[in-house]
């Protein structure tokens, strides 16, 4: 039965082949633009492909075959590679075995969604610049503050990507724990202060700090610490191996394709809660790609299944 509906969703494909009109949408809408005519040939070429595999996957969805559907989004002129080549979580000296440890002493909720307690700030969009190094970190932080101090504060990424580069580099790549140091010994100002640019800058000096981070705590990589320290302390910052996600559209994703592997770690982002559907369960994290992305800039992910590696570098502030 399987074989039969696979070969009916390759069918599906060759006859959906999207036409120059929904390239000409897809770039009006995304703000695309390419150096020549030759470029832009190939990158309607990868468009098509893309789109052939979204409609070969969402066909395999309905039948039931698959936990998750795609999209066409943004990302649907780039190659897997060049998608991946895109993320830019940076590993730098380690020093996890030097931050203080995640003591589980408390027992989780079954369930639980930080963003119906206020604790989870707008999602935000980190475009052409590989720092989701730093939204993580801001948005763990952010966090702490709406739940600690009660304090909805958007914090400055772009103060991260200019001034903490003792270890991160900016737009190419940088590492959460990082931020958090940097944090500790400068504090944060919000982003109406210090406003995102997506690009490298000179850091400003003296930025007025709405908030200062006491130390880092470094969470065991297992998934039920992850549970616990999500369900008993907030949202976490994790770092992941994204391939499978340039498409992600909703549902709970699961595929022997996200690899759980700590040497292919390429994304940071927030785990906000988890839960369970129909015996399903799962992780909800907030992403950096803008709301247009995934399900209104979330995705969840399938939880106790050794997925992207998600409990693999799991990382948290303490406030001052």
């Amino acid at each position: 039965m399987r074989v039969f509906i696979v070969f009916a969703a390759a069918l599906l494909v060759v006859s959906a082949l999207p036409s120059q009109d929904h390239w000409t949408l897809f770039k009006t809408k995304h703000e695309k633009s390419y150096e020549n005519l030759d470029e832009e040939k190939v990158r309607f070429h990868i468009f098509q492909d893309n789109v052939q595999k979204i409609n070969a996957h969402n066909a395999l969805y309905e039948a039931g075959l698959e936990t998750y559907t795609m999209a066409v989004n943004k990302f649907a002129d780039l190659t897997p590679k060049e998608f991946e080549n895109m993320l830019r979580h940076q590993n730098g000296p380690t020093i996890k075995k030097h931050l203080a440890r995640h003591v589980q002493n408390l027992t989780a909720p079954d369930s639980i969604d930080w963003r119906t307690k206020n604790a989870v700030l707008e999602v935000k969009d980190q475009g052409k610049c590989g720092s989701c190094w730093a939204f993580s970190a801001t948005g763990s932080i952010e966090g702490q503050n709406a739940i600690k101090n009660n304090q909805r504060v958007s914090l400055s990424e772009q103060q991260l990507i200019d001034c903490a580069t003792e270890w991160s580099s900016g737009c190419i790549g940088g590492e959460t724990v990082y931020a958090f140091q940097y944090a500790s010994k400068n504090g944060l100002a919000s982003a109406a202060e210090y406003p995102y640019e997506a690009k490298n800058n000179n850091c400003k000096e003296n930025s007025g700090s709405v908030v200062k981070v006491k130390e880092a705590v470094a969470v065991d990589p297992t998934e039920s610490a992850l549970k616990e320290a999500v369900g008993t302390v907030g949202p976490i910052s994790v770092t992941i191996y994204a391939g499978p996600l340039q498409f992600y559209k909703n549902g709970i994703l699961e595929t022997p394709d996200c690899f759980n592997d700590g040497y292919l770690l390429n994304h940071s982002v927030l785990v906000v809660g988890y839960g369970n559907e129909d015996g399903k369960k799962y992780w909800i994290v907030k992403n950096s790609w803008g709301a247009e992305w995934g399900d209104e800039g979330y995705f969840r992910l399938a939880r106790d299944a050794d997925q992207c590696g998600i409990a693999l570098d799991p990382v948290y502030p303490i406030l001052a």
